[in-house]
């Protein structure tokens, strides 16, 4: 079928030119007169069957609910004169393909930047359900601005004719940029897409794919089979996250949030060792796979200040990013029901913690919480016991002041900390509980990485931001002698502390969620427009402690919760300006929280 250009398609798409052409089928500027904007409309394979043709519909409803800035918008699939089409939103860019080829690599700092736009956008695709399949330099578009759009997801394979019969069989995927476990004929799930992702960026970073070049495309799938996977040469965080996206196993990779997180790390001086906290483009290619394999190893680091929370400066091989980790995979309720009623609690305290709540009848007797921890590991006391269980290490204290600790140190160096404490007039062990809790999240560590949360953070949730951005230097510059340049954060930097160079003044800010705080719990105030709860003495003597109410919410109880952030001032101060300095700073804290 020969397109002419004024030709109008389904009634609807008025053909301008054709803007690009590929071995696949032929891409055209059109206009939609209904509503009068440009479309990009590409045409399938004229030997698609019925029956193809019905799963692709199926396939592109699907993907047409796909609504991202970062991903090219497929509006329609419509038939015309016995030809499908696809209808997609146009965009005048160049594909990364093309630059590639044209300037050989990209700066470092644009490579990290495409590859957070793009990680942005597999993690927004991946959560619903889509595998986008064939990531490569080709379907990825730099506007003239220099952002990224991912294009050309598999809904249309079949019909543009990209699929090809191997003697292992029927494969998709490009072979310079496919998956291992896709190149042995597995089905492409969401790790495949950061593999691929990954391979895109190193070709961007290097001039050439990770598994090298050559005009037989089963020589360059024979080396993923065989492992020949390069790793990458760029210096810094950019090469530590290339190497995480490029694990030899799916399990080994970061999924594509973490990824966009790791390629927005910035190389930072090796920092002191932390105190240990308290609670606190429109083309597809050929498809031709056998085998693959690659070698790596991952990294993270420290979030720039003000900025989405990050993975701390500490390896996450166990732990993962701290966002979607979920600690209440270390809990099991049903094994401490010989000491009472077990109700797990998932939405107390911060967000690296997880409880399991121990009652007999109206009475509370124990509070058993894991908590995710950076280390370093204590020293352990001359009254503790260790042990060893594979990799993981675990500090057992004695019993003291109505509670029981442990602590698992990780090979990472992460910690994750268990405590059974007394919560009522009952009698239950809790060194047993705590034992209890720590073989639980010995068995489950054992099984490799921490599993992640079954629903992610909401986009408006605390455990989005980091709190060590909450307060920027001029901020803090208001409490005499505070280091305002040095901040502690804790895992995951929902905790951040700041201390003195002159004297014993310390502020901590974490967040924290509990149930709606009403005038018993401190002096109601509006900071930054939001509720705030102002305690003197609140976190102990010589303390002032303001709660600032972020958001409220249906806990998976149905309980009301609230998300707040806990600050406290300490030391150095009498108690009313002590007050004046937190509330102070709870003020522009709040100021800086996003809208609710």
């Amino acid at each position: 079928m020969t397109v002419r250009t004024g030709a109008l398609i389904a009634g609807r798409y008025r053909v301008e030119r054709q803007i690009g052409s590929g071995g696949m089928g032929a891409v055209w500027l059109a206009t939609d007169e209904d509503l009068d904007r440009p479309v990009a409309l590409k045409r399938a394979h004229p030997a698609a069957d019925e029956r193809r043709l019905r799963q692709l519909s199926r396939e592109a409803r699907i993907a047409g609910g796909i609504d991202h800035p970062r991903v090219v918008a497929l509006y329609d699939l419509v038939t015309d004169d016995a030809a499908t089409w696809l209808v997609m939103e146009y965009v005048p860019a160049r594909d990364l393909a093309d630059l590639i080829g044209a300037g050989g690599v990209l700066p470092p700092e644009d490579v990290a930047r495409i590859g957070r736009q793009l990680a942005e956008a597999l993690a927004a695709v991946h959560a619903l359900g889509i595998v986008h399949g064939d990531v490569k330099p080709g379907n990825v578009l730099i506007t003239e601005a220099g952002d990224a759009k991912l294009t050309d997801f598999g809904v249309a394979r079949a019909l543009w004719g990209d699929e090809t019969i191997s003697d292992s069989g029927l494969f998709r995927g490009t072979p310079a940029y496919v998956a291992p476990e896709v190149a042995r004929g597995a089905k492409p799930l969401p790790p495949a897409d950061v593999f691929s992702l990954g391979a895109t960026l190193f070709a961007a970073a290097e001039g050439v794919s990770p598994l090298g070049s050559g005009d037989n495309p089963l020589t360059v799938v024979w080396r993923a089979a065989s492992g020949h996977v390069a790793a990458p040469s760029s210096p810094g965080p950019l090469g530590a996250a290339l190497s995480a996206m490029l694990a030899l196993e799916p399990a080994d990779r970061p999924d594509a949030a973490e990824a966009e997180r790791l390629l927005g790390l910035r190389a930072v001086p090796e920092p002191a060792p932390p105190r240990r906290l308290g609670l606190v483009a429109l083309a597809a290619g050929a498809a031709m796979v056998l085998a693959g394999a690659s070698l790596v190893s991952r990294s993270a680091g420290s979030a720039p200040a003000g900025g989405p929370a990050t993975p701390a400066a500490t390896p996450v091989s166990a732990i993962g990013d701290p966002r979607t980790a979920d600690p209440c995979a270390l809990m099991d309720p049903a094994g401490f029901e010989r000491f009472g009623q077990a109700e797990l609690s998932t939405d107390y305290g911060n967000f690296n913690r997880c409880d399991v709540l121990i009652r007999r009848g109206d009475d509370d007797l124990a509070d058993v919480k894991v908590e995710l921890a950076n280390g370093p590991a204590p020293e352990p006391g001359s009254q503790d016991q260790v042990e060893r269980r594979g990799s993981i290490e675990i500090v057992a204290e004695p019993a003291s002041g109505g509670e029981c600790d442990r602590t698992l140190v990780l090979a990472d160096g992460n910690l994750v900390e268990v405590t059974a404490q007394r919560t009522g007039h009952g009698t239950v062990d809790l060194c047993a509980a705590a034992t209890l809790a720590t073989d639980r999240a010995a068995t489950v560590l054992g099984r490799g990485r921490i599993p992640r949360r079954a629903h992610a953070l909401p986009a408006r949730s605390l455990g989005n931001l980091d709190a060590c951005g909450l307060l920027d230097p001029a901020a803090l510059s208001r409490v005499r002698g505070i280091d305002g340049a040095h901040p502690e954060a804790g895992f995951g930097r929902w905790d951040c502390h700041w201390h003195s160079g002159t004297g014993d003044t310390t502020i901590q800010l974490r967040f924290d969620r509990d149930g709606p705080l009403t005038a018993p719990d401190g002096h109601p105030r509006r900071l930054g427009g939001h509720p705030a709860y102002i305690t003197p003495g609140g976190d102990g003597r010589g303390t002032c402690l303001v709660q600032v109410v972020h958001r409220s919410y249906r806990d998976t109880s149905g309980n009301t919760t609230a998300e707040l952030v806990f600050l406290v001032v300490s030391g150095g101060e009498a108690g009313g300006r002590l007050c004046d300095s937190a509330e102070t700073l709870a003020s522009a804290a709040a100021a800086r929280l996003p809208a609710g």
